[in-house]
């Protein structure tokens, strides 16, 4: 998932092939060959299968979303992740001239395409039930992915937006008002308390830099990819600074409230532990950085009604949220 943007998926695709024709030759590639669309969510994306050269993916974003800088510089930490020999990451290839987003403009039109090309991964997407063998690797990855962020020195131009209380409910909150995906005035009421929870939560907390750094913001299966015992991460899209818990949170993303939530929240515990350090304060925020997600999540589906997970999972999730929420107010008002 990824940014609210005033083109939708649907207008992509009306230009998508023509972008795609323009923009091969300029990595070197043939315009002519056959596209393999890949599942649409907030970009487009396609898999090329070159004879003779491995096959690489094609993301197309969406007019109006991110300025070039910022995906220049999501490009930019993926390419840092990729240079070690046991990269948890898909390479990142740049164009003819030595770009890693080129901008097109299909005949006809008067909107810029930013257009980036990677390495194929292989591999599996794991099914919800995978979660409890997946977590422990996905923890070891996401410990990898922190340290890797508290360490690298950031080109002096990067800029990507932040995952803060205001980027999930300000005025400007980058998935749109949570509301828009909530019809029912009692589970406006009561998610409207989950907000506020979170808000005291969070602010209380505090983002110093052993909590707080650069993320990626969206670790659910979707951007998995597991070949045997590797386990790869895919899609950058929404990374970011935030708070390092977030991350466990988007692991999760519709599992918050799976009865086997604790199990998987358990094991990914145990892999983030074996790298990286983790007291207890943080692991005290988990389920505020669950709530976090879901809310976040609501606000995503309800202002994104057009893309296919949106009229997949965004029926009932808001009472879910609404009923599974209810015990965690709860246990803090009885703490007060």
């Amino acid at each position: 998932m990824s940014e609210v943007s005033p083109v939708t998926a649907s207008a992509t695709l009306l230009h998508a092939e023509a972008v795609l024709a323009l923009a091969l030759p300029r990595f070197g590639y043939s315009s002519d060959l056959i596209p393999e669309q890949l599942p649409v969510s907030e970009n487009v994306s396609y898999r090329i299968r070159p004879e003779g050269r491995p096959a690489v993916v094609v993301r197309i974003s969406r007019p109006g979303g991110h300025p070039l800088r910022v995906r220049e510089s999501e490009l930019a930490w993926l390419a840092s992740l990729g240079q070690s020999a046991d990269s948890l990451v898909p390479a990142v290839h740049s164009s003819l001239d030595g770009k890693m987003v080129i901008t097109v403009r299909p005949p006809g039109s008067t909107l810029d395409y930013h257009v980036s090309l990677f390495e194929c991964v292989e591999g599996q997407h794991p099914a919800e039930d995978d979660f409890a063998a997946v977590m422990p690797t996905l923890g070891t990855i996401t410990a990898h992915l922190h340290e890797h962020a508290t360490r690298w020195q950031r080109p002096t131009w990067f800029t990507r937006p932040d995952w803060d209380l205001d980027a999930a409910f300000g005025t400007g909150a980058r998935w749109g008002d949570w509301r828009a995906g909530v019809d029912d005035i009692h589970e406006v009421e009561h998610l409207t308390r989950v907000e506020s929870f979170v808000r005291r939560r969070l602010q209380s907390y505090g983002s110093g830099a052993d909590r707080y750094g650069l993320i990626h913001a969206d670790l659910r299966a979707a951007n998995l990819l597991v070949n045997g015992e590797r386990c790869r991460l895919i899609d950058f899209d929404d990374c970011g600074p935030g708070w390092f818990m977030y991350d466990l949170a988007t692991a999760l993303t519709f599992a918050e409230d799976h009865a086997r939530s604790p199990e998987f929240i358990g094991e990914w515990l145990d892999g983030y532990r074996s790298v990286r350090e983790l007291s207890v304060e943080h692991e005290r925020e988990i389920d505020t950085f669950l709530l976090m997600r879901r809310m976040l999540t609501i606000a995503f589906l309800g202002n994104n009604p057009d893309i296919a997970v949106s009229r997949e999972m965004l029926p009932g999730l808001a009472r879910r949220t609404c009923d599974w929420s209810e015990g965690i107010l709860n246990r803090e008002a009885a703490s007060l």
